[in-house]
């Protein structure tokens, strides 16, 4: 019982052991050497900016593979099955492993010598052999069925060096793979060095595979030494490549054109930034356009920087209304609105005295305000404070229709209009690419929102002001602020109001729009007039009422 309880704990110990390395996804050899630190640092590396280029190719997707195709050039070598198949005046069919001394040997033939013999002549060699004993009517096929495996060398930059079986037709990629792959912060992928009785007899570089898919064959033998040297040169890319990595160099200095073969520029990359680090300690920059590389050469160390710097003539104004011609048209880089509303096509019903502009960064502006607003609002709401309990409840039923109304008003997109005033020359209003012009349509109505009784449109009278279209809509309500009364016109300026005796000289024009604020209330005057603020600077910039 004293030698089986410690056999049967340590039983136990290795199978939730290899239970956990199943669910992880380990063998429990990799397991036990996983290092927590190596594994942060190879995330790290792979989430930086700039990875190394040829990050990803060592991932385990070629250390199990091991189907040898044809290559003609493999040398038989002792231990390799060999499939021989003979048929006419005799039949034979068979495999055989070459033997020690490297024969294979064929009945009624003898033995025939294929140590050292190339793939490509495997079917001569035994053909001729045969021939010996059989002049005619004796044909034979031969080919090498499956490989001797052999123990390579993995060495240098790698994460895993060790001795690895394989097959002496594997690549140098199945290799390194199963040495772990190469070491990004310190392997070369340029300089890969294969040793065979302490001397170098091939240099591998992968960027050939990397780049073209270029797989150089070679066979191994064992006790061949794959050595992956430290890194050489590197020279990092960014910005608008199709490749931001860092690319490795054996020289020092290379031309910038060969770093574009393997960064692989976007179509529309213009121009190049080169950062440099001097001996001194000192930062050098070298800017300019892609025409003018010729003899530009990159230094060791070096940040290239690819980027687009274009210069259209040409800007993209929207046109929508009422017009008959083009959406979308190109105009010239000083092109103004007075210059844009030429070349329209207007019609009988177009109002051009109330085109409107709208403009993507106006409305961005707008937004960035409002928000600003509502966040100032919603802190003065949230950091109030009450004296009684009643005050307590009756503030937190206001603050939650504040809130509701922050919420609300956060969803509001403005327009970004440029008011035109009447006074200002359209020739003067130079556009930006993306302006969209709408031309409104002449209209004899005039519409009334916000805290009236019955909101509606109406059709229009020369002679009415703002009041007697409150009045045909039924008078104001009781929630209604007879102090914040706006007309909007059509061309999107706005005049406020904030007595009756004012509305009764409101001239109200064709198209415009009359909208009444509600009145706002509660124990806090400086949320009140925050929140009617907020009311008008969204009905102006966006034409719609947003209430509690």
């Amino acid at each position: 019982m004293k030698t089986t309880k410690p056999f049967i704990l340590a039983l136990l110990f290795a199978v939730l052991v290899s239970g956990f390395c199943h669910a992880a996804g380990l063998s429990i050899t990799e397991s036990v050497m996983a290092d927590p630190d190596k594994e942060l640092a190879d995330i790290e590396l792979q989430d930086g900016l700039n990875p190394v280029f040829g990050n990803n190719l060592f991932r385990g997707h070629f250390r199990d593979i091991q189907q040898p195709g044809f290559n003609k050039d493999y040398i038989i070598n002792i231990g390799d099955i060999i499939h021989i198949r003979i048929w006419g005046a005799f039949e034979f069919s068979q495999e055989m492993s070459v033997d020690t001394q490297g024969n294979i040997f064929l009945p009624k033939v003898g033995t025939v010598q294929v140590l050292g013999v190339k793939n490509s002549d495997l079917v001569s060699v035994v053909e001729n052999k045969i021939k010996k004993s059989y002049k005619d009517m004796v044909f034979c096929y031969a080919n090498v069925a499956s490989y001797q495996p052999i123990t390579v060398f993995v060495t240098g930059n790698v994460d895993s060096p060790g001795l690895y079986k394989g097959m002496s037709s594997d690549s140098v990629l199945q290799y390194i793979d199963r040495a772990g792959g190469i070491t990004q912060q310190f392997g070369s992928f340029r300089n890969i060095e294969i040793v065979r009785g302490n001397k170098t007899i091939k240099k591998f570089d992968l960027y050939s595979f990397l780049v073209s898919g270029q797989n150089d064959l070679f066979q191994f033998q064992g006790g061949d030494v794959i050595s992956v040297n430290s890194i050489m040169h590197q020279v990092t890319v960014t910005g608008d490549v199709k490749r931001p990595f860092k690319f490795e160099f054996s020289e020092t200095k290379v031309p910038m054109r060969q770093l574009l073969f393997l960064a692989m520029l976007k179509p529309e990359t213009t121009n190049f930034t080169i950062t440099r680090w001097r001996r001194d300690n000192k930062q050098q920059l070298i800017s300019g356009s892609l025409e003018n590389i010729k003899d530009l050469y990159v230094m060791a160390g070096d940040t290239v920087d690819f980027f687009s710097d274009h210069t259209s003539r040409l800007k993209k104004i929207s046109i929508t209304g009422e017009h008959d011609g083009l959406d979308s048209i190109l105009v010239g880089k000083d092109e103004t609105l007075g210059g844009v509303l030429e070349k329209l096509k207007l019609n009988s019903r177009s109002n051009p005295a109330a085109v409107q502009v709208f403009r993507q960064s106006v409305a961005d502006k707008q937004k960035e305000l409002l928000l600003a607003h509502l966040n100032k609002l919603e802190s003065v709401i949230l950091t109030s404070s009450s004296v009684t309990s009643e005050e307590s409840q009756i503030r937190s039923q206001e603050n939650k229709a504040y809130m509701s109304f922050i919420d609300r008003a956060k969803r509001v997109e403005p327009k970004g209009q440029i008011i035109i005033n009447k006074k200002t020359d359209p020739f003067t209003i130079f556009l930006e690419d993306d302006d969209q012009i709408y031309i409104p349509s002449i209209t004899n109505l005039a519409m009334v929102q916000g805290e009236v009784s019955i909101p509606g449109t109406h059709t229009y009278v020369d002679e009415f002001s703002a009041l007697d279209y409150i009045d045909l809509s039924g008078g104001l309500t009781e929630r209604a602020d007879d102090k914040n009364i706006l007309v909007v016109s059509q061309n999107g300026s706005v005049k406020r109001y904030d007595s009756e005796s004012q509305l009764k000289y409101a001239l109200v024009r064709n198209g415009d729009s009359i909208l009444v604020l509600p009145k706002v209330t509660g124990k806090n005057i400086q949320l009140a007039k925050g929140i009617t603020q907020i009311m008008y600077q969204i009905a102006v910039s966006v034409g719609v009422l947003v209430g509690l």
